[in-house]
């Protein structure tokens, strides 16, 4: 039997006591050190936070063995790299105002001791204007050995056997590959947004990669992404007063199946955020097939203050201080560069959706070899883009066998100013790209008409070449706009029927129609409850007419359902555009013609000259493209007449 004196009696639940210091950092090492990619994040943002303008990164064993980070930052004495060791002991916060104002990456001194106390660990760093370095070891978290040494002014950090004194959590430990996937990942991701700094990144015994300085972001751009990525991006540079934008996005063709090949940063901060995330996806809305993502590098300059870094333990997420302005300026800077570009897909310049590199395992910049980063020099360039209007993508047509990097980002957008409210209770932006678009060709409607493709494509001359148009995307692309643009001015003209039809919804779906009565209305219908799970519909679109009626309701009662609510009726209608326009898309799809269709000459006619009556769009709502250019040069080529 034990007593409450027994010192090895089981401690009693419910009593409070305080930790260990061991316990309270391998606590803290749990929030901070995820796995081996986060002690490089740690260590590398504390060299550049400490001015570094050289960093090399080894690695063995995907990290568990060892991770050792080189800096020629501005190092520490002796008697400041003890200090480094204690918990809560930073260079970067001196009162409680300069947590509502971090510039660096790092502040909450925490990432050393924590990491000390679950590897084995060696610290040596040399200030600069000293002579003489200083060394500290560590075991488990335990100073073993401190001593004088000699070293090169900055800091060297090796961290070996990661998590060995916590077996638990080495355990969850990935294969090696895995890990070093992620360490090179997350490198990358940060050397893109650093053309000053010279990076290196060593692998066990492999070559190292190396990504030297750069005069300029679109030369980084360039030097790390997979060149199909690198070819379909146009830079943007965007001002408002909340936030600067710098971005290189990519065009429509070129997509990813997952978000992989979204890089955001915040105030050059790497960041996972999702109303980054969700800004840009919806810039792309009515551009993109559903569930495929851009490839785009976003960088957003906001004041230190008006954004909180400390969300999250490894600072990977932000809080805004107003995210609707934030989301706002990204999605209008996106959708300007979109449609200001006078965009015909062609054969030569498109390139196919692409599933490459969409793993951690296969990190950018890794897949073309650790040589090819290394061959990148400030003397080389991008080859120039063709005829205005068709490759102007800033890094189109960069041959594969210079694979250099462009010396300029060639064309440079000039954003507008975002334009004050022109009094209508909805943003007019949220719909769509503006309208002010440069057309492929002067008019759709003048080209010889040659006729139709298998009953699926119309054929028509121009100048430049064969133009192939997608008869259902570009059918739906005009029936589409209609629909948007009739609602915005006065609403949806309706074609009422001769009898009423009752149509069976689920409880949800009756409740999400009454609740946007009014909105169901401007859209053309005329709806009313009719006893328990029933609506009795009196009216539909008149472009709808000769469409299912049940099929129709159901649809709108199930984007109704999709949209936000908001107390403030304009607000709510503000926010509740992007569901009506997945909405009209729909519509638009389901009224098209078909792909398979045989159209009569009058109609493939009419097809070509609706799209001279709407603002031009490269691709269909659901973002297939509407038109792709065979041209002259690729047709000479193909019958060798050149």
């Amino acid at each position: 039997m034990t007593t409450e004196s027994d010192p090895t009696a089981p401690p009693e639940k419910g009593r409070i006591r305080l930790l260990s210091d061991a316990l309270v950092d391998q606590i803290a090492a749990g929030e901070v050190v995820e796995r081996p990619a986060s002690v490089v994040k740690e260590l590398v943002e504390n060299s550049l936070d400490a001015e570094a303008r050289r960093i090399r990164v080894e690695v063995r064993d995907g990290g568990a063995a060892l991770i050792a980070v080189t800096d020629d930052g501005v190092g520490m004495t002796p008697a400041e790299l003890p200090m480094a060791l204690q918990r809560h002991a930073t260079s970067k916060l001196r009162s409680a105002a300069d947590l509502m104002r971090i510039a660096s990456f790092g502040f909450r001194g925490e990432a050393l001791p924590a990491i000390a106390s679950v590897s084995r660990f060696r610290i040596v760093s040399r200030a600069r204007g000293h002579d003489t370095g200083y060394e500290i070891r560590c075991d488990a978290g335990r100073v073993v050995s401190e001593r004088a040494a000699g070293a090169p002014e900055g800091t060297r950090i090796e961290v070996a056997d990661l998590f060995a004194a916590v077996p638990a959590r080495r355990k969850f430990l990935k294969r090696a590959g895995t890990e070093w996937g992620h360490i090179a990942d997350w490198l990358a991701r940060l050397a893109l947004v650093r053309p000053d700094i010279h990076v290196e990144l060593q692998r066990d015994d492999r070559d190292a990669t190396v990504w030297p300085t750069c005069r300029s972001l679109a030369e980084r751009v360039a030097m790390i992404l997979p060149d199909d990525d690198a070819a379909a991006l146009v830079e943007i540079e965007y001002d408002t007063p909340e936030a600067r934008i710098h971005a290189f996005v990519s065009s429509p063709e070129r997509t990813r199946p997952n978000g992989q090949g979204l890089y955001l940063y915040v105030n050059g901060r790497p960041v996972r955020d999702r109303l980054l995330r969700h800004a840009l996806t919806e810039a792309y809305r009515d551009l993109l097939p559903r569930g495929r993502f851009p490839v785009a590098v976003l960088l957003l300059e906001v004041p230190p203050d008006s954004v909180d870094v400390n969300v999250h333990p490894a600072k990977w997420e932000v809080r805004f201080a107003d995210p609707q302005a934030i989301h706002r300026a990204i999605r209008r800077a996106v959708r300007e560069a979109m449609s200001r570009r006078a965009w015909l897909g062609g054969v030569r310049g498109a390139a196919p959706p692409s599933d490459v590199g969409d793993g951690a395992a296969a990190p950018p910049g890794m897949r073309a070899g650790a040589q090819r980063a290394a061959t990148y020099g400030a003397s080389g360039r991008v080859a120039s883009t063709s005829a205005p209007g068709t490759d102007d993508w800033i890094f189109a047509g960069r041959s594969p066998a210079i694979d250099r990097v462009a010396e300029s980002a060639g064309h440079e957008l000039q954003a507008r100013a975002e334009a004050s409210p022109s009094g209508r209770a909805f943003d007019e932006g949220a719909l769509g790209p503006p309208s002010e678009t440069t057309r492929p060709v002067p008019a759709f409607g003048s080209l010889r008409l040659l006729g139709q493709l298998r009953a699926s494509y119309l054929l028509a001359e121009s100048d430049r070449g064969l133009i192939v148009v997608d008869q259902h995307a570009a059918h739906e692309r005009i029936l589409y706009e209609g629909l948007r643009q009739r609602w915005l001015e006065q609403g949806v003209a309706r074609q009422g029927l001769l009898v009423p039809q009752a149509v069976s919804l689920s409880a949800d779906a009756v409740a999400a129609l009454e609740e946007g009565a009014s909105l169901v209305e401007r859209l053309g219908f005329e709806v009313e409850a009719f006893g328990e799970g029933t609506v009795l519909v009196r009216a539909i679109p008149a472009e709808l007419t000769g469409r299912d009626v049940g099929e129709l309701v159901g649809e709108l009662a199930a984007a109704l359902g999709e949209v936000e609510r908001g107390d403030d009726a304009s607000e709510g209608v503000v926010r509740w555009l992007p569901g009506l326009d997945r909405l009209f898309a729909t519509m638009a799809c389901h009224a098209a013609r078909r792909f398979g269709d045989r159209l009569p000459e009058a109609e493939q006619a009419a097809i070509l000259s609706g799209l001279d009556t709407i603002p031009w769009a490269p691709t269909c709502p659901h973002g297939r493209p509407v038109a792709i250019l065979l041209d002259h040069a690729d047709l000479e080529q193909r019958f060798r007449r050149r």
